[in-house]
């Protein structure tokens, strides 16, 4: 997710949830740009080894400009790489990137297809939506595919028009896994184990999803898939979660040689999910105070108050009280924190507030009044 899914973000979602793989935010490949792996994009591939694996995501205007790019990281181990034709956003579009590449079957298929005659089998993706004013393109450019050596094909069931509003087309995603002789990859409407069942079970075929804004939602998202129930964590397990990313966050850009030797140390191997203790065990090799005397830089803070925007909207009711987000300071809004609610508590999808998520941030008829920040990302 562009201006989320960053080194320290995917550093402390190892910990959270443990997903099986986690994808780089999109880097766009221009003429110039860029002759080497920026540092702290992808360091996964050639400094740390992780329990999750990493897909470098790579945005271009040209394919000649993607297959530069995508070897740079293919030499530095990458296993694949991304080509994200799914983005909505007006930038990367108006520079004839993006989801811009889906107005005609022609445009999209003839990108595909050089970067296909460039690079080995199997060493690119695809991510890419149902359309970009309407549907009417998807089934012809699903059939150009049938062909070409993909490593997998993942399909956002929206078109760029829609952006994030109405129900994703997984009908269309269904038609792309029938019609493929590669994996195929749902994304789209999946914010927790009873939705990924209610998918499944219309779209048997489709095994293998993406999450990213329910991820937001819930940094547990994963850990609730495997086991299949929501999970119950304390509250002081959130307050160190929550520091815990603020104080990553903080070390990535001021102290990077703290976090690199905490991870070559192999502080981050495993995941501490909704143990308490496990998470007090991090917390101790970050940082030797109490949380609520944390300081942290102002954008290390906005960080932290970005995740809280979105995962409040699946913990009790209590936790909307916009005094949280007024709180002015790292260590004032963890120690409110502390103090309200019950000691214990699920994370959970709440419907109430999924037209947050939307592009068009349209209330339904179940929303409470409760005051909500519009401060969420897109």
């Amino acid at each position: 997710m562009e201006g989320v899914s960053d080194w320290p973000f995917r550093l402390w979602f190892s910990q959270t949830s443990a997903p099986a793989f986690m994808s780089t935010p999109f880097l766009r490949a221009t003429d110039t740009y860029p002759k080497h792996i920026p540092e702290d994009f992808a360091p996964e591939l050639n400094r740390y080894v992780m329990p999750y694996d990493l897909i470098p995501q790579v945005m271009a205007s040209r394919p000649e400009d993607f297959v530069r790019a995508a070897r740079l990281f293919l030499e530095a181990g990458a296993k694949w790489v991304d080509l994200n034709c799914g983005c909505p956003s007006p930038n990367p579009v108006s520079g004839g990137a993006g989801s811009s590449l889906l107005k005609t079957p022609r445009t999209f298929l003839d990108f595909v297809e050089e970067i296909a005659a460039q690079l080995p089998p199997d060493s690119f993706s695809v991510k890419m939506r149902t359309g970009f004013d309407d549907t009417g393109v998807f089934a012809a450019a699903i059939e150009g595919l049938k062909h070409l050596p993909l490593r997998q094909l993942t399909v956002h069931g929206r078109t760029r028009k829609d952006r994030y509003d109405g129900e994703a087309r997984w009908d269309l995603i269904q038609h792309a896994r029938d019609a493929l002789p590669y994996p195929v990859v749902a994304s789209g409407d999946v914010v927790s184990w009873a939705t990924w069942q209610n998918k499944k079970s219309q779209h048997p075929s489709i095994k293998n999803v993406i999450i990213g804004r329910g991820a937001l939602r819930n940094p547990w998202i994963f850990a609730e898939l495997r086991t299949g129930e929501p999970l119950t964590i304390s509250r002081r397990t959130l307050v160190l979660a929550l520091a815990s990313f603020a104080q990553i966050m903080e070390l990535s850009y001021n102290h990077p040689e703290k976090l690199d030797e905490l991870v070559k140390s192999g502080v981050f191997s495993g995941t501490c999910a909704a143990d308490e203790v496990l998470w007090r065990n991090l917390w101790s090799h970050l940082n030797d105070d109490e949380p609520r005397n944390l300081s942290v830089e102002r954008f290390a803070f906005g960080r932290t108050k970005m995740i809280w925007n979105s995962l409040r909207s699946s913990l009790p009711a209590e936790f909307f009280d916009p005094t949280l987000l007024r709180a002015k300071t790292l260590g004032e809004f963890l120690s409110a924190l502390d103090q309200r609610g019950d000691p214990s508590f699920s994370v959970a999808h709440t419907p109430a507030w999924d037209w947050l998520f939307t592009s068009s941030r349209k209330k339904n008829a179940v929303t409470t009044d409760l005051e909500v920040s519009p401060a969420l990302p897109s």
